[in-house]
């Protein structure tokens, strides 16, 4: 007891205070919480936008000449052509896409009986299927199945409607994030310079160059992850299109589109395609359906083993099984998300993991570990 004093009380008290208004407003803290979230999510998403338009942009200060001693003119030429290009590339994917796929499913929708009996009568599938689960798909009415699902979606238009305003609170995030990025990439020199300087001045020259040197591998990695993850959904997405327009399947250039755009999420994304693919050609043909499947997964076999390799694997830093334990890790741990970043984490860890055992095997046999060392401390 003769070792309590004033100060201790006066913690105690105050964290007991704290614990008492927080339990006591905990209403008003939460709409706060809520509030600092919505705001703190704005500038994650404009960190993300601005570091996704920055490699464009980069790629355009490169090419194009400054004409002005500082280079502000040649980066609003840059960060406008970076838009430009992302907001054209993106109104060419809508505009080839949405309008197939919603064809698709009209078709679908008025002729979807027809092509269920056009397959279970060819000759092909009697072949494959027993007689008992032919029988049973004859028996079921699929003009009744179609006429409850356009009943389900009319009734859940209303459904949606209280979903509306959270949704536009997501867009309006997303606004501010946009104009974020923007105000960032306009003065990324200036912002980058601040940052380097507040790190110097409140970490150890130590700390500071451990930090710089981790954020230098996670821009590399992800800069080429990005980098070479586009170009082999391009190429992916092309051989597609030269496979379609071969087999003279329909939607041939839209289908290359789709499967590219899919693409960009690792492993999985192309089966994703694949199968929405499928399904816009089932409107026109099962048979060419089934013909697209299969081209599909040859193509997809032949493009895991000899192509990703060499341009995601080795741009990253990664070949084997790795990028598909990243992948499969992210997507678990964070669902979609995590299935963009989980080969560009991986590539991060198994670069920091490598140079800690560089410099392990380069030290002599004798020297003491960070662990040890922190033991031997603590021993004296």
């Amino acid at each position: 007891m003769k070792n309590i004093t004033w100060k201790t009380c006066a913690r105690l008290g105050a964290t007991a205070l704290i614990v008492y208004l927080c339990i006591r407003y905990w209403g008003g803290i939460e709409s706060f919480l809520a509030i600092l979230l919505n705001g703190v999510t704005a500038i994650l998403a404009g960190i993300i936008i601005a570091y996704v338009v920055n490699i464009p942009m980069r790629f355009f200060e490169r090419v194009l000449p400054g004409e002005t001693g500082d280079g502000t003119r040649n980066r609003v030429f840059s960060l406008l052509l970076a838009i430009v290009c992302i907001v054209i590339v993106a109104l060419f994917v809508i505009l080839l896409i949405v309008p197939a796929l919603v064809d698709a499913v009209i078709t679908l929708a008025h002729d979807l009986p027809g092509i269920i009996n056009t397959i279970v009568s060819s000759d092909f599938v009697k072949t494959v299927l027993p007689a008992s689960i032919l029988d049973k798909v004859s028996g079921i009415d699929w003009g009744q199945i179609v006429g409850s699902i356009a009943t389900w979606l009319q009734s859940g238009i209303t459904s949606i409607l209280p979903g509306i305003a959270s949704f536009l609170g997501v867009a309006a995030a997303w606004i501010v994030g946009i104009l974020f990025a923007f105000w960032y990439l306009a003065e990324k020199d200036k912002l980058s310079t601040q940052c380097h300087r507040m790190v110097r001045s409140y970490l150890s020259p130590a700390l500071d160059e451990k930090m710089t040197r981790l954020l230098g591998i996670i821009d590399d990695r992800f800069h080429r992850f990005i980098v070479a993850q586009s170009l082999e959904a391009l190429i992916f997405g092309t051989i597609i299109t030269v496979v379609a327009l071969l087999l003279g399947l329909p939607y041939a250039t839209m289908l290359g589109v789709l499967i590219g755009v899919m693409s960009l999420i690792p492993m999985y994304g192309a089966y994703i395609g694949a199968i929405f693919g499928a399904f816009i050609i089932l409107a026109t043909s099962w048979q060419q359906a089934l013909v697209f499947l299969i081209a599909f997964i040859v193509v997809a076999q032949v493009e895991s083993n000899f192509v990703y390799n060499r341009v995601v694997g080795r741009r990253v830093g990664l070949t084997g099984m790795w990028p598909f334990i990243g992948v499969t890790l992210g997507t678990v741990l964070f669902g979609i998300p995590g299935a963009f970043v989980g080969v560009p984490i991986m590539s991060v860890i198994f670069q920091i993991v490598h140079e800690d055992l560089t410099k392990r095997e380069s030290l002599p046999k004798d020297a003491l570990t960070p662990l040890e060392r922190v033991q031997q401390k603590l021993s004296d």
